[in-house]
């Protein structure tokens, strides 16, 4: 029965629908308005006939054709939508008609005792559902001076209405129960109206949740989403005491398979591989991609024994699998590398998730197309020669540290380092996400062992790789190079910058004492850093250019970082200079803005501009923001920077205004320091009402996680400010927290969609290949759910005209990238504006 009552109010909404042209349907609430006055139509249709066939029975035949001809006028409001687009004219012609309806019939039925008086009334509620208050306050009034001059035409003796010859107490039944009757069908046609928006917005916002816990490519769990379910179990271990086991599977030899059959048929492996095991596992189990042609599984309060068991059935199936190359093609064969590891009750997820890589990079090995688990002997193949079984764990245990691990200093030995390194490498080529590889020298490391002996140098190796370890995140990969030397593996990262910061992080641990043998040693590291992809770069050119950035490091003195950059050495301590240099920055006007202009998709015209912050430093050039507004929040300086933007861009502003171009937006990033400044609030409006830019020109734009680390403090104050005129927006939207109870909860007007979803768009479907249309259906869903919310829609880092055209399909409001122009001068930004206006006067 629920089901059937949704289909059919499908299909009445469809139907609905019909009648609401395109561009009404681009935001939430200009469409439900328009299908408001679709659904008054509909109400009438039906309505307006029964009573006329009543009137006419009851005599009142004049009545009964005023009903139907007024009901004509009210079923050409839909019609009318459709051809002008126009609510407005709709929502009148329909009021219009209903007012003229119940006046003359009150008037015709007796005057101010006629039945109908009471349906007067019914024009200002309708105008409510239509066109809000103030329709309702006008149509309010017209039915009370309607009403006052029925009576006043009757106790004045002006005229007189006619006295029909009814039966009137049934004609009052009737008009009453009809009066009921209308109220309630029109509430309901409103209720399922409204009911469709918040449908569609959650349908909307499952879409997006699924895509982001979801890989493109195979549809199993993303790398991120499963390590928040293996977390999950880990706390429900720790809690029952119940372990689990992780399986890591690694396809063999699938760069070969690249290589040979091309990137299409690896695609279609890895999907069929992903299908596979899935078919292979129970519905508590977690799978996912790990990275490339790894996946992992994940088996809730399961033994190693049992999950052992499993890890063979799959190996099993899967040398079972043929995948088609392509049309005519021949088959694909498989086989899987498997790494099992139980988790140990209290120890970190990233822990037994290294044992299992441990135990994956042993099966591979040992020869691949096998089940190795960790600590594990029965899954060994029996050597040649006849040993005693009793002796296969211990062997094995010795197998397995010896392969992988330092015996100095526990760390990853120089062997599986390439190893990592390589799947690194893929992985980065295949994410677009860098990485880096960082080569640590200890400084002067062979006086430490002529003064203290060899076993103090010894341990000083192994407490600075265990002090470089806890610098990194568990991701992270380090390893003894060799000698003095350790290598640290850093994936996943957003540029340089961030390899650059974890560097000075090792760096400030170095500059405390480590204790060798009861004594204080302090010493002092050089750090090269090399990053990946780049341009003729493989694995050995990789490690000889971190090598060399390290060499440089080694010229440069103490505790010294070089990037690799080519030949030339970068100047030391730069981090540390820029620092400095902040506090100096404003005073000496090194600081400036640009803009970059955001246009209307509709008409093509430049309706708002970022004001973007950019440092020429008088030694390093111009400085990338990425690199020193992290350094201005961590020393404080963002507060006195961030409202010098603002006033800044507010002055420009007003200048572009008082030069003849016409009124613009500016749109000004805040940081997370400044949100937390008491009376931002009031410094924000002091300093509209010190330029004199009206408050509506102004759009602060702030992350969804800023908002949300103290949402209840930050919405009064966003509130505040969009009290006052000042417009809110959410920037790099799709990276944070993308929740419908958040979103609801947000006090924003715009959001704009983080560069990372439009780069996907523009691109052309290659068979077996499902990422262009996801992509687009991901845009889309952000884009409708941010209308159904009332917010505009602002789309960055556009830079293709295929990329727009998906961006205007699916009804994006604005965007700004470098297909329009890059950030610009203030005065090449109001020449631009120039060249603009008389395009614009020739197309009003």
């Amino acid at each position: 029965m629920k089901n059937d009552s949704m289909r059919w109010g499908g299909r009445y909404l469809s139907c609905v629908h019909r009648f609401i042209p395109a561009t009404l349907q681009q935001d939430a609430a200009t469409t439900a308005r328009a299908g408001n006055v679709v659904n008054a139509a509909v109400m009438a249709a039906t309505a307006g006939p029964l009573y006329a066939l009543a009137y006419w029975l009851l005599g009142l035949h004049l009545a009964a054709l005023e009903i139907l001809l007024c009901c004509a006028c009210m079923l050409l409001a839909p019609a009318v939508l459709r051809a002008t687009g126009s609510i407005v004219a709709a929502r009148e012609l329909f009021l219009c008609a209903l007012f003229f309806n119940f006046s003359w019939l009150t008037w015709h039925l007796g005057g101010i005792t006629a039945p109908t008086a009471s349906w007067l009334i019914t024009g200002p509620v309708v105008a409510m559902f239509l066109g809000g208050v103030p329709s309702a306050v006008f149509w309010l009034t017209m039915s009370c001076a309607s009403a006052a001059a029925i009576y006043g035409a009757q106790v004045s003796g002006l005229a007189l209405p006619p006295r029909p010859q009814a039966d009137m107490a049934l004609l009052h039944l009737v008009c009453d129960i009809g009066l009921y009757v209308v109220v309630l069908v029109f509430v309901l046609l409103f209720e399922l109206t409204k009911t469709e928006g918040f449908v569609k917005l959650q349908q909307a916002l499952s879409t997006i949740n699924e895509l982001a816990i979801r890989d493109e490519l195979t549809g199993s769990h993303n790398r991120r989403f499963l390590l928040g379910l293996i977390d999950k179990e880990k706390e429900r271990s720790d809690r029952n005491g119940r372990s689990f086991c992780l399986c890591l599977f690694d396809i063999d030899f699938f760069k070969r398979i690249n290589d040979t059959y091309g990137h299409a048929a690896g695609d279609t492996v890895l999907r069929e591989f992903a299908q596979a095991v899935q078919g292979q596992i129970r519905g508590t189990d977690a799978f996912g991609r790990y990275g490339g042609e790894e996946f992992m599984l994940m088996l809730p309060e399961t033994p190693a024994p049992d999950a052992v068991l499993l890890a063979e059935r799959v190996r099993g199936v899967i040398a079972g699998l043929r995948c088609m190359e392509g049309e005519g093609g021949g088959a694909i064969t498989l086989t899987v590398s498997v790494g099992v590891a139980e988790y140990r009750l209290g120890e970190p997820v990233a822990q037994a998730i290294v044992r299992a890589d441990e135990a994956l990079y042993l099966a591979k090995s040992l020869g691949r197309n096998r089940v190795v688990c960790h600590g594990e002997d029965q899954r060994q193949p029996a050597p040649a020669s006849a040993h005693d079984p009793r002796d296969m764990g211990a062997s094995l245990a010795r197998m397995l540290d010896g392969a992988q691990c330092d015996q100095l200093t526990g760390l990853l030995n120089r062997r599986l380092l390439r190893d990592r390194l390589r799947h690194a490498m893929d992985r980065a080529n295949r994410n677009r996400r860098p990485i880096a590889l960082l080569l640590l020298n200890i400084n002067r490391f062979k006086e430490v062992n002529d003064a203290l002996g060899y076993e103090a140098g010894d341990a000083l190796l192994a407490q600075s790789g265990a002090a470089i370890r806890r610098c990194l995140r568990d991701s992270d990969t380090v390893a003894r190079w060799g000698g003095d030397e350790f290598i640290a593996l850093l994936e996943d990262l957003g540029g340089e910058g961030d390899a650059l910061q974890v560097a000075e992080k090792i760096l400030d641990r170095f500059a405390l004492p480590i204790v060798v043998g009861g004594r204080e040693c302090f010493v002092s590291l050089a750090v090269g850093v090399a990053l990946y992809p780049a341009a003729d770069c493989d694995m050995d050119a990789l490690l000889k250019r971190a090598d060399l950035a390290m060499r440089h490091a080694k010229e440069w003195g103490e505790n010294s970082v070089q990037l690799y950059r080519g030949v030339q050495a970068q100047p030391p301590s730069e981090r540390l200079a820029l620092k400095n240099g902040l506090r100096d920055a404003l005073a000496r006007g090194q600081l400036f803005l640009e803009y970059q202009p955001q246009v209307d998709l509709a008409t093509r015209r430049v309706v708002g501009v970022e004001a973007l912050l950019r440092w020429q430093h008088p030694v390093y050039g111009r400085i990338d923001p990425g690199r020193f507004i992290p350094l201005a929040e961590e020393t404080g300086m963002i507060v006195p920077i961030g409202e010098w933007v603002l006033r800044n861009a507010c002055l420009q502003n007003r200048a572009w205004v008082a030069s003849g171009l016409p009124e613009l937006k500016t749109a000004v990033n805040l940081s997370a320091r400044q949100l937390k400044e008491p009376g931002l609030a009031g410094r924000v409006l002091a300093i509209l009402a010190e330029t004199g830019m009206p408050a509506r020109c102004l759009d602060l734009e702030l992350t969804e996680g800023m908002l949300i680390e103290d949402l209840g403090a930050n919405s009064a104050l966003m509130n505040r400010l969009r009290q006052a005129g000042v417009l809110v927006s959410i920037d790099d939207f799709g990276t944070g927290y993308s929740s419908l109870n958040y979103l609801c909860e947000l006090p924003v007007d715009i959001l704009k969609m983080d560069g990372l979803f439009v780069r996907r768009l523009g691109g052309r479907a290659t068979p077996g290949a499902a990422a262009p249309g996801r992509s687009f259906a991901i845009a889309q869903t952000i884009v409708a759910m941010a209308h159904r919310l009332g917010l505009s829609v602002i789309a960055e880092s556009v830079e293709t005209q295929d990329q727009l055209d998906d961006l205007c399909v699916m009804g994006c409001d604005a965007a700004q990238g470098y297909l329009f122009a890059r950030p610009l001068a203030p005065d090449d930004l109001a020449a631009l504006l120039a060249r603009a206006l008389p395009a614009a006067a020739l197309t009003a």
